[in-house]
C-alpha cells in the first residue's frame, strides 16, 4: 500500500488498530499511521477475529517458549560454571599450597625464633645427666629467667599470632568454604550430584559458608590473636590419618555429620614421653608418625617440663611405651606439657607431649587447628563443611572459664 492511498475506515479499536476495507475484504492498520477527512467511530471492545486470535496466540506461545529457553540456557550456564569453578578451585588449592610454603618460610623462621628465644638453654639439656637436686635448682633458676624473655618477645608473639591466625587460618578456611559452595558435602544442600538441589540451594550455601562461617572464622581468629600474644603459642605439627584429621577438626553437624565428637583429641599408641597428645616443631618429625595427614596447629603449651631437667626416675621412664608415670609426675607438679629430645639412633628430634586424655587433664582451648595437609596429594586436605569454630565450642568455653577462674582466683 503506497502513501496517499484512500481507504474506507470502519472503526478504530480500543487497542489502536483501525479496521479498514481493502481489496474487497477486511484488513487492519495501525491507526496512528492514517490521516482522516472526518471523525472515525471508536470501538471500546471488539470481538477478536480469527486472524487477531491467531496472532495473539502465536505471541503468547513465543513468550512461553522464550521463558523455557532462558531457563535451559541458565541451567546449562550454571552447569558449566560449576565445572569450571571445580577445576579452578582444585588448581588453586595446589597452587596456593605451594605458594604458601614459599611465602611462609620467613614465618617458619620467626616461629622457630620464638621457640628458641623463649628458653635458649633447652638445646644444652637434651640428655639428663645431673642429680635430682641440681635439676631442681636449674628448673627454679630458668623459671625466673623466662620472665624478662616473655616481656621482650611480646612483639614477636604478636607478629606470629597475626600471621597464623588472621592470614593463614582465615585464608585456608575460606577456600574450604568456597569448595563447599561449589561441591557441597551435604546431600540436602545439593550434594550427591543432584544438580537441581545444587542450583536451588546455591544462594543458601553462599550465605551459610563464606558469609556466615567466614565471618565467625575472622572473629574468632582475631580473638585468638589477642590470646596468643599474651599466652604464648607455637605453630606445631601433629601426624595422624586423614579420617582422624577430619574427625578432630570438622565442625560437628555442619554437613549432617554423625560424629559429634569433633574437637576431641584421643591419645594414640606409643606415648614414649608420657600419655598425651604429641606435637612436633618440625614437619618431618610429625610425618614419621603420620598415616597420611598432618594437622598444623597453634598450641599454647603452658608450663612445660624440660625432661632433660626432670628427676632422673621420671626421665628414665621416657623411651618406653605408655610412660604414664611421666604424665602423673608432670600433672602433680603443675606442668601442662613435657618437652623431650628423642635421641635414639632412628629418631633424633624434639617432641612435645601435652598431657591429655580426651581433655580430662588439660584445657581443650590450648590446641587450635589451623589447616590440614594431605601428605600424599601435597595439598591442603578438604574438611567438609569447614573446621570447627574452636572459640565457640561449649567444651572450650567451659575450659577457658575454669582457666581464668584459676588464674584470677
Amino acid at each position: 500500500m503506497t502513501p496517499g492511498t484512500w481507504l474506507q475506515v470502519r472503526y478504530v479499536r480500543s487497542d489502536g488498530w483501525a479496521v479498514i476495507e481493502y481489496n474487497n475484504g477486511t484488513a487492519y492498520c495501525y491507526a496512528k499511521y492514517l490521516s482522516y477527512r472526518e471523525p472515525v467511530r471508536q470501538q471500546e471492545s471488539q470481538p477478536v477475529t480469527s486472524s487477531s486470535s491467531s496472532r495473539n496466540s502465536s505471541s503468547s506461545g513465543w513468550d512461553f517458549l522464550g521463558i523455557i529457553f532462558y531457563i535451559i540456557v541458565t541451567y546449562i550456564a550454571l552447569a558449566i560454571l560449576r565445572y569450571v569453578l571445580l577445576v579452578v578451585l582444585g588448581f588453586l588449592s595446589k597452587a596456593f599450597y605451594y605458594g604458601y610454603v614459599f611465602v611462609s618460610f620467613p614465618f617458619y623462621f620467626l616461629n622457630w625464633m620464638q621457640r628458641l628465644l623463649a628458653k635458649p638453654w633447652f638445646l644444652f639439656y637434651k640428655y639428663n645427666t645431673r642429680s635430682d637436686a641440681r635439676n631442681e635448682e636449674l628448673r627454679e633458676i630458668y623459671g625466673y629467667v623466662k620472665i624478662p624473655l616473655y616481656i621482650i618477645l611480646t612483639p614477636l608473639r604478636f607478629v606470629n599470632a597475626v600471621y597464623y591466625n588472621m592470614v593463614v587460618h582465615c585464608f585456608f578456611e575460606m577456600i574450604n568454604y568456597l569448595i563447599e559452595v561449589v561441591v557441597p558435602s551435604n546431600d540436602k544442600e545439593g550434594g550427591d550430584d543432584n544438580f537441581a538441589l545444587w542450583t536451588l540451594f546455591l544462594p543458601w550455601r553462599i550465605v551459610k559458608y563464606p558469609v556466615w562461617h567466614g565471618a565467625l572464622t575472622v572473629v574468632e581468629s582475631a580473638i585468638w590473636t589477642v590470646i596468643d600474644t599474651f599466652v604464648p603459642a607455637l605453630t606445631l605439627f601433629h601426624g595422624t590419618s586423614p579420617g582422624a584429621a577430619e574427625s578432630i577438626t570438622q565442625g560437628p553437624g555442619r554437613v549432617c555429620s554423625k560424629d559429634w565428637y569433633s574437637g576431641v583429641w584421643n591419645v594414640g599408641t606409643g606415648n614414649y614421653a608420657g600419655n598425651g597428645i604429641y606435637f612436633a616443631p618440625k614437619r618431618g618429625t610429625a610425618e614419621h608418625y603420620s598415616a597420611g595427614s598432618l594437622i598444623v596447629c597453634r598450641v599454647s603449651l603452658g608450663k612445660t617440663l624440660d625432661l632433660g631437667m626432670a628427676p632422673r626416675h621420671v626421665y628414665d621412664l621416657c623411651g618406653k611405651p605408655n610412660a604414664l608415670g611421666v604424665t602423673n609426675w608432670g600433672l602433680k607438679n603443675g606442668y601442662v606439657t613435657g618437652e623431650w629430645w628423642r635421641g635414639d639412633p632412628r629418631a633424633r628430634w624434639w617432641e612435645y607431649c601435652m598431657y591429655d586424655w580426651q581433655n580430662r587433664y588439660n584445657d581443650s582451648w590450648r590446641i587450635r587447628p589451623l589447616y590440614v595437609i594431605s601428605i600424599n596429594e601435597e595439598s591442603i586436605q578438604r574438611i567438609p563443611g569447614g573446621m570447627i569454630h574452636w572459640l565457640f565450642n561449649k567444651m572450650v568455653i567451659c575450659d577457658i572459664g575454669r582457666y581464668l577462674e584459676k588464674q584470677l582466683g
